[in-house]
């Protein structure tokens, strides 16, 4: 338990540059439902759902970070991304099932040493902002309680950073871009979602999730663990479908 809290500080101390969204995770339940969430998290994420058929069903979600951070240098670390997403869903007397897939754009400033920025500035870390782009496939599986539930999802997603920007976090020197001749990189974003009622409508959501890269040489930091802790308006939380 030790490791697992160090682990937690350190990954939410230090400064990443991806910050992989908290998972919308639905879990409908019938047609004509509607979610909308709000997490505290590295940041905060936004999201909606709604379900458009007993079976087919839309997301979209936004995160956003702005934080002043004062060592190593004075700067604004921080986070934009917006995505939406499509996705199949079915349920049972005791679980339900679902899969998503969706689009994103984003960009994030951060503080990290970056090569392609050595022949401009020298061989060190600073500030710099990176563009991207990002492609998911999330599949979930869960419960399907009157109360508490749980659900597992397995994200993957596809990240590319199509360009970076800095002038060493100095207004004299001139504003350099560079497009990296980098490959996309693949993440595995394997989260733990709890859902529990608070009043009427509303639920206490929390979520666990990693960040694993596939690759050994990832140019880019990112988050590795993150806790999202939220609330959520679910308009079919109040009903549980009978067989």
């Amino acid at each position: 338990m030790r490791k697992f809290i160090v682990l937690l500080l350190l990954a939410t101390s230090c400064s990443p540059l991806y910050v992989p969204s908290t998972r919308n995770v639905p879990m409908f339940r019938e047609q004509g439902e509607f979610q909308g969430s709000v997490y505290i998290t590295t940041g905060v994420d936004a999201q909606l759902a709604y379900a458009l058929s007993d079976n087919l069903a839309v997301m979209a979600n936004g995160s956003y970070l702005n934080n002043k951070v004062t060592e190593p240098e004075d700067y604004t670390r921080s986070n934009r991304f917006a995505e939406a997403g499509l996705g199949y869903y079915n349920v049972t007397r005791k679980f339900r099932t679902e899969l998503f897939v969706g689009y994103g754009i984003g960009q994030g400033t951060s503080f990290a040493q970056y090569y392609f920025f050595t022949p401009y500035f020298g061989q060190k870390d600073l500030v710099a902002t990176g563009k991207y782009n990002r492609i998911f496939i999330q599949p979930s599986i869960g419960t399907n309680n009157r109360n508490f539930n749980l659900a597992f999802t397995p994200r993957l997603s596809i990240v590319n950073f199509t360009e970076f920007s800095s002038n060493d976090n100095d207004p004299v020197n001139a504003i350099v871009t560079i497009k990296p001749d980098e490959k996309p990189q693949l993440f595995i974003e394997p989260a733990l979602t709890g859902k529990f009622p608070i009043a009427g409508n509303l639920q206490g959501v929390f979520q666990l999730g990693l960040g694993i890269p596939t690759s050994g040489d990832v140019y880019f930091d990112y988050v590795p663990l993150q806790l999202s802790v939220g609330i959520q308006l679910n308009t079919g939380s109040l009903r549980t479908r009978v067989y």
